[in-house]
């Protein structure tokens, strides 16, 4: 058709270089279609499908619907049509999640792509947010030294010990979501996340253990909770995380100061002794 500007296989259907993922007859066929139509810059908004409905008018009418199904030997499967636009997705108030960086960067396999214009794109959109994972390392890292253990075993104490292993559920994927992001590498579809940390080398199989004691659970338990908050402790130390007391406040104070004080490493700080008082930083020469 020619409004098609590319045509990608995509998941665990495409054959690229970079793709761990695996089909079977549980799969689904993921194929993206991005078309060539014209977008004004007036009519970019936040949510794609805003955009769709003010060019509705100029789509093709062959568009299919997003999902049907197809027969296949073992049954039926189901296929995904993915649709964008070319000149929605290249402007540069798009943003990509890590995601969808990693469906078309590294599990992608194009089919068409006129001038390799798409995956320039795909490019420049996984560079972008490999910037952004930069900062998300550091979230991760002070988000897990409060939720491996300070947090859960507060929050049970609190309001009862399933809150606590609710709140490590959460922590372990951190945890996880670190590892990627400190290795520099995209967060993939909750689906293959588990998985791909074993296929891409970035876990050993005793990490791997590790993780699964964490998993396991028993919601009414609070030394099961302790134990739990021990096993992803030692998880992160085997990772090269130190969550010991003064590492810890480093990281914190680093975080805070980074993300919100508004003087930063300039502010004010609370001093105790010899009364409570707020001490100017040191620095400040009285002006302004």
């Amino acid at each position: 058709m020619p409004e098609v500007q590319a045509l990608y296989v995509l998941s665990s259907s495409a054959v690229a270089p970079r793709n761990v993922t695996r089909f079977s007859t549980d799969s689904d066929f993921d194929v993206a279609v991005i078309l060539d139509v014209p977008v004004k810059e007036a009519e970019w908004r936040l949510r794609p499908a805003d955009t769709y409905a003010l060019v509705r008018d100029r789509l093709p009418a062959w568009i299919p619907e997003f999902s049907f199904h197809l027969p296949v030997p073992w049954g039926r499967m189901e296929v995904n049509v993915h649709q964008l636009l070319f000149s929605y997705e290249a402007d540069p108030r798009t943003t990509w999640n890590s995601d969808k960086c990693d469906a078309y960067g590294n599990k992608g396999e194009p089919l068409l792509d006129h001038g390799n214009s798409f995956g320039a794109l795909i490019a420049h959109k996984t560079r972008e947010q490999l910037e952004r994972l930069e900062n998300e390392t550091h979230r991760l890292h002070n988000r897990i030294t409060w939720d491996v253990r300070e947090i859960p075993l507060r929050m049970a104490r609190r309001v009862g010990v399933p809150t606590g292993h609710f709140v490590l559920s959460g922590a372990l994927d951190e945890v996880v979501n670190w590892m990627y992001a400190r290795s520099g590498r995209l967060l993939p579809n909750m689906k293959w996340k588990w998985y791909t940390l074993g296929a891409l080398g970035l876990i050993s199989s005793e990490q791997e253990t590790l993780l699964i004691e964490t998993q396991q659970c028993d919601p009414l338990s609070m030394v099961d909770l302790e134990r739990r908050c021990e096993a992803l402790g030692e998880f992160c130390r085997t990772a090269g995380m130190d969550l010991g007391p003064g590492a810890i406040e480093a990281v914190r104070k680093a975080y805070q100061q980074a993300n919100h004080h508004l003087l930063g490493g300039e502010a004010a700080v609370f001093a105790d002794r010899p009364f409570p008082r707020l001490v100017p930083f040191s620095g400040y020469d009285g002006s302004g």
